[in-house]
């Protein structure tokens, strides 16, 4: 945040709406006069998606265009179809994926979405109200998470009236997500959150035109594994910087206390707010118990991370469609994305030291050997710990549970994503061809040779 933006906060909480009224800088949502009546929207679509009537109620509060993306599920046999906004949306779910797989902390995403002309927000045809409500219907029976889901569909409605009333053209939707805060490790471990890093979203919605765009900066909970928490205390210390109280709150109800901030106070968006939340912390970078680096610069870092890893997310895309024949319902296609970039990743990481080999639970000390093995030229012996490592994955990307924890693995598609010949080799994106050059290559290793994408190969 721009240092005269802050002094603006402390010397006035206002600012000139018109001629006539003047509007405070920063405000909680659930404080204004208008969020009671879409506290009570909210409330009637969460239970009717309880009692799985979500699309009565989506229906009856819109007009239905086109035939709308309801599931990855949807959007895989519309992409086998041709359908090329269904692809976009797959190769959205798998990017986002892969992000949240692997990067726990210390990472920038930016996501578009799109308004109908019913005025939804929608992302590649799928509507953000199907988004919750499927959230909502398969969300895991633990009263932790159903709190959680149900104050993220809420803030899914808020934002949609904010931007319906012309309000985000000058401010920023913001809410901070942490970890759990009434869970035991093991029970959060079983959901899905990276316990080594106590993971917090910090979420920016803004308007740019017509167009909505959501950016997560993730930082850490604990500056390093085994630490003590300090994200509750740094976001409420950040918030009361805006004039906003959230001492005392839990970490779901915090979730449901997003903020309205005018954008002259966050002039470069999110990572405003995360060097707020390392002063908060103090001695941190993104959280973590790293030096400081220049946060506009590594905003353009996590872009090019993307842009690096564009390969896998294509590759990821194209290997969940092809399964679609053993894809029968919702659950199961995220199931075989489950898998099928679980599986991608860890060969990844294999090569790929930014990622944390823990992500992946118990195959991480496969990983740690395998990465050892390519490196004094033993492929064989790398390849066989890979393979190791892909069937003792453990890894998730955002929080979240099934109806029945029974029913994460195999439940009646195909049996397992990396069952098929490829176990032989691994694939992984290299930043650079050693031979050619080329930027972001898709490389793979056999036994016998290597490989790129850009066309070169060395037999071995």
């Amino acid at each position: 945040m721009a240092e005269a933006a802050v002094e603006q906060l402390r010397q006035t909480h206002f600012i000139e709406h018109d001629r006539y009224t003047v509007a405070p800088l920063v405000e909680a949502v659930p404080d204004m006069a208008s969020d009671e009546l879409v506290r009570r929207r909210a409330a009637k679509f969460i239970g009717a998606c309880l009692l799985e009537n979500e699309v009565a109620v989506a229906s009856s509060e819109s007009v239905q265009i086109t035939r709308p993306i309801e599931s990855l599920y949807d959007a895989l046999q519309l992409a086998s179809e041709g359908h090329q906004e269904a692809y976009r949306m797959i190769e959205t779910n798998v990017r986002t994926d892969v992000v949240e797989r692997t990067i726990k902390a210390g990472h920038v995403i930016k996501v578009d979405l799109m308004i109908d002309e019913a005025g939804k927000i929608q992302q590649h045809g799928q509507s953000m109200e199907t988004v919750q409500a499927n959230s909502l219907r398969f969300a895991s029976n633990s009263w932790q998470m159903r709190e959680r889901t149900e104050a993220e569909t809420t803030n899914a409605f808020r934002i949609e009236q904010l931007h319906r009333h012309g309000e985000l053209q000058d401010y920023s939707f913001v809410v901070f997500s942490m970890a759990a805060d009434n869970m035991t490790e093991a029970e959060m471990q079983k959901v899905g959150f990276f316990t080594d890093t106590m993971s917090c979203a910090i979420q920016v919605t803004t308007a740019n035109g017509s167009r909505l765009s959501t950016e997560s900066a993730f930082v850490a909970g604990i500056k390093e594994p085994g630490g003590v928490r300090h994200d509750a205390g740094a976001i409420i210390t950040l918030a009361a910087r805006f004039g906003v109280d959230l001492a005392g709150k839990t970490a779901a109800e915090i979730i449901n206390t997003p903020l309205k901030i005018h954008n002259s106070l966050l002039p470069n968006g999110v990572v405003d707010l995360v060097k707020l939340y390392d002063e908060c912390v103090g001695d941190s970078f993104f959280g973590e118990a790293h030096p400081k680096q220049d946060y506009a610069e590594y905003v353009r870092k996590c872009q090019e991370r993307e842009r690096m890893l564009q390969p896998k997310v294509d590759a990821i895309t194209r290997e969940l469609i092809a399964k679609l024949p053993y894809i029968h319902n919702r659950i199961q296609a995220a199931q075989a994305l489950d898998r099928i970039s679980q599986k991608h990743m860890v060969e990844q990481a294999v090569f790929d030291h930014s990622i944390n080999p823990k992500v992946f639970g118990p195959a991480a000390e496969h990983i740690v050997l395998a990465r050892q093995y390519f490196e004094t030229g033993n492929i064989e012996q790398g390849i066989a710990e890979t393979n190791q490592a892909k069937a003792t994955a453990q890894s998730n990307s955002c929080p979240a549970a099934l109806i029945d924890g029974t029913e994460q693995k195999g439940s009646g598609a195909e049996s397992n994503g990396s069952g098929s010949s490829d176990d032989e080799d691994c694939e992984f994106v290299s930043k650079k061809c050693p031979k050619c050059g080329e930027k972001n290559v898709l490389t793979k290793v056999t036994k016998h040779s290597i490989s790129g994408s850009c066309g070169c190969s060395v037999k071995k």
